[in-house]
């Protein structure tokens, strides 16, 4: 397909959130990406070569088609990508080829005191998952915030095993923990 059918397609490009798949001439995906609004971000690969960077200039002189999949959110978008680099595993898609994927905050409800963690995918071991989130610093502050909302601890210690073993951090005397270490807070406390 020549620059300006490609163009040509673009202007008639839906303003929804999905996903786009740039091929070679053989019909091969050699990209993936996601989308808010499919037809500006696409349109983004056909301006003027200058203003792109090297990278995306040697994808864009390897794009000789492309297809679209809208999608009802943005969301929607995301897992769909994540799926289908795995499925193509597209050459210009550096993250995402292998089987981490996007992140999740797990919590960990079998424990008597409650964990949050960040992991690459849910398993089917009794633990609450949410996600997935649009990277591990994402993550990092949900799990922050509910931390900082509910008091709960940030430090690595593992409770109950080191109930008393130190002395509370700086987060108790701010007002930032609910301070499991000190023995005075129970586990039915920190999971109402």
């Amino acid at each position: 397909m020549t620059r300006e059918q490609l163009k040509e397609r673009v202007r008639k490009l839906p303003m929804q959130p999905g996903v786009y798949m740039h091929k070679d001439k053989t019909g091969k995906v050699i990209y993936v990406g996601k989308a808010k609004l499919l037809k500006n971000r696409v349109s983004n690969y056909f301006q003027p070569p200058e203003r792109l960077n090297a990278k995306t200039r040697q994808l864009v002189s390897h794009i000789d088609d492309f297809d679209i999949i809208v999608t009802d959110s943005e969301f929607e978008a995301l897992v769909l990508e994540n799926s289908m680099i795995k499925k193509y595993k597209p050459k210009y898609n550096i993250l995402l080829k292998d089987d981490k994927g996007y992140p999740y905050v797990r919590l960990d409800t079998t424990l008597p005191y409650p964990d949050f963690k960040i992991v690459s995918k849910p398993a089917h071991d009794g633990a609450r998952y949410f996600g997935p989130y649009m990277g591990r610093g994402a993550a990092r502050r949900a799990i922050d915030t509910i931390g900082e909302a509910l008091h709960l601890k940030s430090c690595a210690r593992s409770f109950p095993r080191d109930i008393g073993k130190d002395r509370p951090c700086l987060n108790l005397h701010l007002g930032r923990c609910c301070a499991p270490c000190t023995g005075k807070v129970s586990p039915e406390e920190i999971t109402r």
